[in-house]
């Protein structure tokens, strides 16, 4: 027997309890039924924005809202529209859920309510409009919104509100200002409160946040299993959006293992499942990511399949988004024509995209990337030098914007594109600080994929050094200097959106570290003999050439240097330089020796002795410092 108080208590305890599942049945009748009161249609309606049913959730939010404007009950109309307002949003009309909002705050003016419900009211209006303000990019107020929704909703208590409003945050710092700390801190956060209280779709969403995170940080397999288990919840509550939206964050993953083909499967899916849905412009953008994989598999009949499927939907839909999308797409589809008047035409389609003030940023990147790769290959072609000189107005406009945009995966391997222009242009020391400003830019927001790609490179090009100044002063010709470089495989790198690091980074062997004091003076200094043979004037070696190294090092921005057949790598602590000498990869030295000094730091004792030593202008012995020996044997030598 169907009774609507019983169907819809039992809806929201089957919720309460994590059982989202055995909910859905419930509220599916529910919606149909025309004997719900106006409090009970919210009620539903709140419940089924839970589950991830926005179309449904509007629908019989609206009907309340109706009723209630009918009746002039102010309280339920408002409900009613904050519920149309927030459902708006995810179906993706963000102008009805602006006029939504206006309308609210009319209604607003006329409520006659205690505190507490006011309180409520604010607290869920500052939420959906931290939202709105971040689709619609008003970065700012999206913030602003955000923590005024969550300092409400801490007030109130309601751990349901306050998981939701830090999920907001989290996306927030996770998308805008790209502070990845940030956006991990807030979504730990909502998953503890989430996980207490059994808010079955919160943990989904959250754990599609964190294989985002995992994917920009380069670490593809947790991406993709943290994606994988927020897949499972959204297939069995039949949020197709959120479904279609998780598999194509998949899809982005596999793309940038180069597993393409898991990727073209999962973008298919994406492409049919969406067909029902009324947002085509979430359609193209499945068409354009399809484009974009079957383009660098080589398979251009099928692209050329979706950029039809595009231009359709452009057809049905004229908005400037849609035929911004298409423009960029058949830009990619005409630049791999071998003929020269389809690639001119792709050339100035991507000029344009880039020069027009209402592109997004993502589209001006990919664009200039594009129009980079174009650039060299006439290069390649042609061997005229001119041509660097177009390209590098394009690098410049694309750190700009990738800074601008917190595109920080980008912004770094724009500058390792930079640092291989340079090397084409015979500027060798350039070159290197730009590839340290690179490697930089990678540790400091935690890409340890890409840390370690950089830090290779540089590696390799201090292996080649020799090469690259033999090439500087035989005014060799550019064909020599493309044949040497990297560009070819750092500009696909780019367009194919690779976060993958060197298959294997091996440890070093460690040769030699010393502490030195100002002036140039060593206040201690280890031979790792046990585990390398050393010429006996090694240490004498380096000490003569070391105002060399600490120059080169410090005042032009590098951070390591050759020594024959060794590298050094210095790191300040205190009044004292930290130097370690090797030979072998940088990676896991530098890690090593930053974990050195970090130890170092810690130990007051230790740090007192080598100011006393150094004061004295006394050399410290090894065995007068156990604990110091014990340090380095475990950082040097075990770990």
């Amino acid at each position: 027997m169907f009774s609507v108080d019983k169907d819809l208590n039992m809806a929201e305890t089957l919720l309460n309890e994590g059982k989202d599942f055995e909910a859905i049945p419930l509220l599916n009748r529910l919606v149909e039924n025309p004997k719900l009161s106006i409090s009970e249609e919210i009620l539903a309606s709140n419940l089924l924005i839970r589950l991830g049913d926005s179309e449904k959730a509007f629908k019989i939010a609206e009907e309340a809202y109706h009723k209630a404007k009918g009746s002039k009950d102010y309280l339920n109309s408002m409900n009613a529209l904050l519920n149309m307002a927030n459902s708006s949003i995810i179906i993706g009309d963000l102008g009805k859920s602006s006029k939504l909002l206006e309308t609210s705050e009319e209604i607003y003016k006329l409520l006659s309510i205690g505190p507490e419900a006011k309180l409520e009211i604010d607290a869920y209006t500052a939420y959906i409009k931290g939202f709105l303000s971040f689709y619609q990019g008003h970065e700012k107020d999206s913030l602003k919104y955000f923590q005024k929704s969550l300092e409400l909703r801490e007030n109130i208590g309601n751990k349901r509100d306050i998981a939701e409003s830090l999920l907001g945050l989290s996306n927030f710092y996770r998308l805008v200002e790209v502070d990845l700390d940030k956006a991990f801190y807030y979504i730990e956060q909502c998953l503890k409160i989430a996980n207490q209280i059994k808010y079955q779709r919160l943990l989904a969403k959250a754990n599609v946040y964190l294989g985002h995170i995992y994917h920009v940080k380069g670490e593809l397999e947790k991406s993709l299993s943290h994606n994988k288990s927020a897949l499972a919840y959204f297939e069995k509550t039949n949020d197709l959006s959120s479904y279609l939206g998780t598999m194509n964050n998949m899809a982005g993953v596999y793309r940038a293992q180069g597993n393409l083909d898991e990727a073209v499967e999962l973008l298919t899916k994406c492409i049919d499942f969406s067909e029902p849905l009324k947002n085509n412009w979430m359609k193209v953008g499945y068409h354009v990511t399809m484009v974009e994989v079957l383009l660098i598999k080589g398979d251009i009949n099928k692209a050329k399949e979706h950029l039809e499927r595009v231009k359709q939907l452009r057809d049905i839909e004229k908005t400037p988004y849609i035929n911004r999308d298409y423009k960029y797409t058949e830009a990619l589809i005409l630049k791999k024509s071998p003929r020269i008047q389809h690639r001119a035409k792709a050339e100035n389609l991507f000029r344009s995209l880039i020069e027009d003030k209402d592109v997004v940023f993502d589209i001006k990147i990919e664009g200039l990337i594009q129009l980079c790769d174009l650039l060299i290959d006439e290069l390649k072609i042609t061997g005229e030098k001119e041509i660097l000189e177009e390209i590098q107005p394009l690098i410049n406009q694309l750190l700009n914007l990738t800074e601008k945009s917190h595109s920080y995966w980008y912004y770094a391997e724009t500058y390792v594109l930079q640092a291989e222009l340079a090397l084409l242009t015979l500027d060798i020391k350039n070159a290197r600080q730009l590839l340290t400003k690179a490697q930089n830019i990678a540790e400091s927001y935690g890409f340890d994929p890409l840390v370690r790609k950089i830090s290779s490179e540089h590696d390799d090009l201090l292996q080649k050094l020799d090469l690259w100044e033999n090439l500087k002063e035989s005014e060799s010709s550019l064909s020599d200097r493309l044949k040497l470089s990297n560009i070819d495989d750092q500009i696909n790198i780019m367009i194919q959106k690779r976060r993958n690091g060197p298959s294997e980074i091996k440890e070093e062997d460690p040769i030699m570290i010393l502490l030195i004091s100002e002036g140039g003076t060593p206040t201690f200094s280890n031979l790792f003999a046990d585990t390398f043979m050393v010429e006996d004037d090694l240490i004498s070696g380096f000490l003569s050439a070391f105002n060399t190294f600490s120059g080169e090092l410090f005042s032009e921005g590098l951070d390591r240097a050759s020594f024959g057949e060794f590298t050094l790598i210095m790191k300040p602590i205190s009044r004292f330089l930290a130097c370690y000498i090797f030979k072998g990869q940088s990676f896991f030295a530098q890690k090593r020796l930053e974990h050195f000094i970090e130890r170092l730091e810690m130990n007051q004792d230790l740090m007192n002795k080598f100011n006393e030593y150094q004061i004295a202008n006394q050399m410290i012995k090894l065995e007068d410092l156990p604990n110091l020996n014990s340090l380095i044997t475990q950082i040097f030598l075990n770990e």
